[in-house]
């Protein structure tokens, strides 16, 4: 695990407010029909056709998604028709973004996005509204150059009628080195990285929208950020809580290399200390990748307490957030 991870549509309508060609809708039918696997089992239904889980965290989707490989970061789009998750391929030594869609009910067989597999890529999210998709990757091409980027770059992809467009590197100021790249409703954009006013080893930063352009990052200070290292921070749509991955804080549970930590906000703007989110997500193990599905109802998060050296998607109850929420923000 490098520095890089230390990180749909409705048929027949319209997907996400855009037009959704007839022919397409035919298409993607007849092509799911074809090459769905004779030995890969029908899963229909939301969320994978999987069991939803209670207040204690489960592997999602077990004998689906694992593959030897180890699987981490969960994102579905907004209509809950498509669903991408990072893998390791180890053959390749580098990561790459995964994706099963919904058609006529059947979801397919996980297969590489068509915009990964080339290079190395993971920490894929998807906005609110479901007009853009994003992810960090090593190796690409940026525009008006021939030489392969050495740092992880964050992307961004549009949604048209055909589905994604092609991947543009995503223009904020200093963009080199950003990971885990989350936007909320209103377009303001969440990563870490490590930059000039860091507190440690990797902040938890955001830049806003003003004029159809991202601010200079706003580092989010020290109710959030460490000595330490705080990376992958989930922020909920209407940013009303913050999710982040806290690596070798001394009160991590058994000592364990990263834990997943939880921040209010404020009717002020500010953001509550953060809070360790307890044993029953936190375990002597590493978790981090924490994402909630797009109807708020599931937590997903990684994990390699399952086998230390492989790490595995679990999923839980989000009450277990509304759990935590201080009394005076209830």
């Amino acid at each position: 695990m490098d520095d890089k991870k230390k990180n749909s549509y409705i048929l027949g309508s319209t997907t996400m407010g855009h037009p959704f060609p007839i022919i397409r809708v035919v298409l993607m039918v007849a092509i799911s029909m074809m090459a769905q696997p004779k030995d890969f089992p029908a899963l229909t239904g939301p969320y994978l056709g999987q069991t939803p889980p209670g207040r204690t965290p489960e592997i999602f989707a077990p004998g689906i998604l694992c593959s030897g490989c180890g699987e981490f970061n969960a994102a579905f789009s907004p209509d809950g028709n498509e669903f991408y998750f990072s893998q390791t391929n180890k053959e390749k030594r580098k990561d790459q973004i995964m994706v099963m869609r919904r058609v006529n009910n059947i979801w397919s067989k996980p297969e590489i996005a068509s915009f990964s597999g080339r290079y190395d890529d993971c920490d894929v999210s998807i906005s609110p509204n479901g007009e853009k998709l994003f992810f960090i990757s090593i190796g690409r091409i940026l525009p008006r150059s021939n030489i392969p980027t050495k740092r992880n770059y964050m992307w961004y992809m549009d949604i048209t009628d055909e589905g994604w467009g092609k991947p543009q590197p995503l223009d904020y100021p200093g963009n080199s080195g950003g990971v885990y790249p989350v936007v909320t409703k209103n377009g303001t954009l969440y990563f870490s990285a490590r930059l000039k006013d860091n507190f440690g080893k990797a902040d938890v930063y955001r830049s806003q929208i003003v004029n159809g352009a991202y601010t200079e990052p706003e580092n989010l200070g020290s109710d959030i950020n460490s000595k330490f290292s705080e990376t992958d921070a989930y922020v909920s749509p209407d940013e009303g809580y913050l999710i982040v991955t806290c690596w070798e804080r001394p009160e991590n549970f058994g000592g364990g290399k990263s834990d997943l930590y939880i921040s209010f906000c404020k009717k002020d703007g500010s953001w509550t200390s953060l809070k360790n989110m307890g044993e029953l997500i936190n375990t002597e193990y590493i978790e981090f990748c924490p994402m909630v599905s797009p109807d708020g109802k599931y937590f997903f998060f990684s994990s390699d307490r399952n086998d230390v050296n492989e790490c595995d998607i679990y999923w839980v109850d989000a009450q277990v957030i509304e759990d935590l929420k201080p009394n005076e923000l209830s």
